[in-house]
């Protein structure tokens, strides 16, 4: 969201709910806050709480976050999808075995 963006949205606010006072300094709070947040979501949620609420939003009430890439499941699958395509060899495997035995990660053998 840009600083224009996120002004819009206060004055949205502001204007739908006269009580709402927007100073400069709540400005200052509210729209770093703002800033991180996707306009299309808090928008939408305003829309929603406009609705069924006749008091003003706290930000946390309207607050919409973009939708981040999750890193370890993205490398997860891939690894999977590579592992697929190239899966090990016998000889690989015995291979990483003997090197955990070695390691002592391997569990306790029957005795």
């Amino acid at each position: 969201m840009t600083n224009e963006e996120a002004a819009e949205v206060l004055l949205t606010i502001h204007e739908v709910y006269p009580s709402y006072e927007l100073t400069e300094r709540k400005m200052k709070i509210l729209v770093p806050a703002l800033l991180q947040m996707d306009l299309a979501g808090v928008m939408k949620r305003l829309n929603e709480y406009i609705i069924t609420n006749p008091w003003p939003p706290t930000i946390s009430d309207i607050a919409s976050y973009p939708l981040q890439e999750n890193e370890v499941l993205r490398k997860t699958l891939e690894f999977e999808k590579r592992a697929a395509e190239n899966p090990p060899t016998q000889e690989q495997i015995e291979e990483f075995q003997a090197r955990f035995k070695q390691l002592g990660l391997t569990e306790a053998e029957d005795e």
